[in-house]
């Protein structure tokens, strides 16, 4: 059972998927629809490709990301091993659907790949306890936090900052979804630790790592965002990278390049860099 987004006739909708088929219903969010009682359809539905889909996430959602959260990417980004989670934003701006062109602006050139677990909060809370966690997540979906590299880093006198607004927020260029997974679909996994995320270029294995591997996991890394801001229905935490992006051997992705995230159980998010 899933979710998604997507355009229907009078606009922004949320749609339930099974065997491949879209069946509408009434939900007015997309958490609303995960986290209320399993929905009941009729009809035929239609083909889940015929459909524009929309990023799964509602339009309202904070959008927190996880920087350095798997040993090996800290290590090849030349970072050492964080104590707390480092936590960045991103824009709605920045957000595409699955099957949507990846913007890549003059400006960038060094595109790069970052497949993600992101969770999807379902029930607000501030200074969430850990033991707490699992009841505030209404599901999961992929995510591709795209990054700007030539635009990261700014030169302060003898310092150099980073600039996560302009390396990470880029119009049109971090791709969600296709679809969300209820959280009581994948539960035993996600507690297991034994769903790994990739990513292919091209066809090629870039990415592939259990979330087992994650330096701070899920239930740290929500708790300790709710501990700085409060967590609201829909906002939704991208949960960090493995190690194998662009920046580790000079692979920045093309125009023309095809970007595949997969996460297991859910269907794979991809996009073709425009």
């Amino acid at each position: 059972m899933s979710f998604v987004r997507y355009e229907n006739n009078s606009g922004p909708a949320v749609g339930y998927v099974a065997d491949g088929r879209l069946y509408p219903v009434p939900s007015a969010s997309l958490t609303e629809a995960l986290m209320g009682p399993n929905p009941t359809v009729s009809g035929d539905g239609q083909p889940i490709g015929d459909v524009t889909l929309l990023p799964a996430l509602d339009p309202e959602a904070k959008i927190l990301c996880v920087a350095l959260n798997y040993v090996n990417h800290a290590k090849e980004a030349n970072q050492g091993i964080p104590e707390t989670p480092i936590i960045f934003f991103k824009s709605q701006e920045a957000m595409i659907a699955a099957e949507a062109d990846i913007v890549t602006p003059p400006i960038v050139t060094k595109l790069d790949y970052e497949g993600e677990l992101a969770i999807i909060i379902g029930k607000p809370g501030y200074d969430i306890a850990k033991d707490d966690v699992w009841d505030h997540i209404a599901g999961v979906t992929c995510f591709n936090d795209i990054s700007a590299r030539n635009l990261l880093m700014v030169k302060a006198g003898e310092k150099t900052h980073i600039d996560w607004f302009s390396g990470k927020s880029i119009g049109a260029s971090t791709p969600m979804g296709p679809e969300v997974v209820p959280t009581a679909e994948i539960i035993d996994a996600l507690k297991a630790k034994t769903i790994h995320v990739t990513t292919k270029v091209n066809g090629e294995m870039r990415q592939d790592a259990s979330i087992d591997d994650m330096i701070f996991d899920i239930p740290t890394i929500v708790a300790f965002a709710s501990s700085r801001v409060e967590l609201r229905a829909g906002d939704v935490i991208a949960t960090g990278t493995p190690p194998g992006v662009g920046l580790a051997d000079g692979r920045y992705l093309a125009r023309g390049d095809v970007v595949e995230v997969g996460v297991t159980g859910l269907l794979s998010l991809k996009n073709t860099v425009a």
